[in-house]
């Protein structure tokens, strides 16, 4: 399990990464649905909303205390997503939101 979770460490970081470029500052629900789909996430369109809901609701764990790797149980028991990809959709959303909580994903 901790190797899942270096894994999925490891691709929330590289999500953060591209992210946070400071062209992203522009449009941040735009460039974290374009980061999550590049990643291999993937929902019906008439979910949109939901999915940005859930980005932002990261952030609002982030500020609870939440670890990441209850981020990461969190979003795994609720989708069919892997840890790579629940890891993944935690960095874009901490990019993309909150960037002052990438230290959590790093």
């Amino acid at each position: 399990m901790k190797i899942t979770f270096a894994f999925a460490a490891a691709a929330a970081f590289a999500a953060v990464g591209l992210v946070s470029a400071p062209a992203a500052l522009a449009d941040p629900e735009g460039d974290f649905l374009t980061v999550i789909g590049k990643g291999g996430i993937t929902w019906p369109s008439d979910k949109t909303q939901q999915v940005l809901d859930t980005g932002r609701a990261v952030c609002q764990d982030w500020e609870n205390g939440a670890s990441f790797e209850q981020e990461v149980a969190d979003l795994t028991s609720v989708t069919d997503w892997s840890d790579y990809q629940a890891g993944y959709f935690v960095g874009a959303a901490t990019g993309a939101f909150c960037p002052e909580y990438e230290s959590k994903v790093s």
